[in-house]
């Protein structure tokens, strides 16, 4: 019995003292359910494998709540949402409520105090990077590989999520973060093998975004790719050179095919319609303070001729149902961790700064509520508030450590 207690004790002792990389561990685990969950009903009670790690690692996110400044902000955006539940009338979407926004805070704390250190960050957003070309392959094969789907014609659909696919927008989304990683770590390993092995996760990763033929993520990977050449410099040639040679694969290749991507011909897809009908209807105290989370944010079908789910633009749909103050809560935070990822970036940690460039890139012309866990299209939080908190993370990380060198000196 005591060689089983001291077995015990010393692997508590172990987890105790891995709780950092355990809670990453966790976080990544988790994280990676955007790429292979079945649905988000089972992605967010996966939350609960994550728990137990949360509470491990209690006194870092403590630490982190009380030092990271950027966290008491979100805590204010937060509580506004919530707040205006109360006069959304009539209250329609009944998840998102004060449980989800402590979910939402509690995730953000998590990952700032894992960004702290730093590398652990770095291999969350690589291993997603990876796994996302695993799953981009196995999409490319399944999704073409039926007989009624020709490359070029029909549009690529992560075919790991939901019955029939995930949205090729979403899809999209996940390949244009994912290509971001890839870019920034390709340019940062110096092993040449290692160097050929991200290219080629690189590679996969744009393929499957042309084929997604998502304008909205390639403006976003545009947008994250920019950053990093202003970083990189003339290191980055290579890489854009290969991925420009990616693109004029994937066209050369439907060409051969008989594919045409109609990437000018689908124009707006709408947007310019849906925003105008939004924006004519708000006015008065609703553009001050907003419909309120959880109000009705969709147009019927008999307004425009289909039915439209959400805005198709975060920050429209936090200004209808936050109101103007909710819109300024929302860019607050994400200027105050592109200021601290900016930052970072001077440091030679550009890919934070990457990452959320493309994702606030991204979601201007699609998505909803961002800092949620139940909106419709569910990816904003892994665009923005995933490298957002990692971001502030690792912007107080740093300045925690500048502050006890220059006490230690003193």
């Amino acid at each position: 019995m005591k060689g089983l207690q001291g077995k015990t004790g010393k692997a508590l002792s172990c987890c105790w003292k891995s709780r950092e990389l355990l809670l990453a561990g966790a976080l990544g685990f988790w994280v990676a359910g955007f790429w292979v969950a079945e649905d988000g009903w089972h992605h967010r009670r996966a939350l609960w494998l994550v728990f137990p790690f949360v509470l491990l690692g209690a006194d870092q996110i403590a630490r982190a709540v009380s030092g990271a400044r950027w966290l008491w902000l979100v805590a204010l955006l937060l509580g506004w949402q919530s707040l205006s539940r109360g006069w959304a009338d009539p209250l329609v979407v009944e998840q998102g409520g004060i449980g989800d926004s402590i979910a939402v805070f509690v995730l953000a704390a998590a990952l700032v105090a894992t960004g702290r250190k730093k590398g652990l960050g770095e291999w969350i957003v690589g291993g997603l990077a990876i796994l996302g070309a695993v799953v981009v392959l196995y999409s490319l094969l399944a999704f073409y590989g039926s007989p009624s789907r020709d490359l070029g014609v029909h549009r690529l659909r992560n075919m790991l999520v939901y019955s029939d696919g995930l949205n090729a927008v979403l899809t999209g989304m996940l390949c244009a973060s994912g290509a971001v990683a890839g870019a920034w770590v390709a340019l940062s390993v110096e092993k040449k093998a290692h160097q050929r092995l991200w290219l080629i996760v690189l590679a996969t990763l744009v393929f499957g975004l042309m084929a997604s033929q998502s304008r909205g993520p390639m403006l976003g990977l545009i947008a994250g790719l920019a950053v990093i050449c202003f970083f990189h410099g003339r290191s980055f040639l290579r890489v854009g050179l290969w991925i420009g040679v990616v693109v004029g694969f994937y066209f050369l290749l439907i060409l051969w095919t008989g594919g045409s991507a109609d990437f000018v011909e689908r124009g707006s897809a709408g947007r310019i319609a849906i925003y105008q009908w939004f924006l004519e209807r708000i006015s008065g105290l609703e553009l001050m303070f907003g419909r309120g989370f959880g109000a009705e944010s969709s147009i019927p079908k008999e307004e425009l001729g289909w039915f439209v789910h959400h805005p198709h633009s975060s920050y429209l749909t936090q200004l209808i149902l936050g109101g103007a103050l909710g819109l300024a809560l929302l860019l607050a935070v994400i200027g105050w961790s592109w200021r601290d990822a900016w930052q970072l970036g001077k440091r030679g940690e550009c890919v934070w700064v990457a990452l959320l460039s493309c994702g606030v890139v991204t979601l201007v012309v699609d998505g909803a509520e961002i800092f949620t866990l139940h909106s419709v299209p569910r990816l904003e939080w892994l665009m923005v508030v995933f490298p957002a908190a990692l971001a502030a993370g690792r912007g107080y990380g740093s300045r925690t450590r500048a502050r006890s060198e220059t006490g230690s000196s003193q």
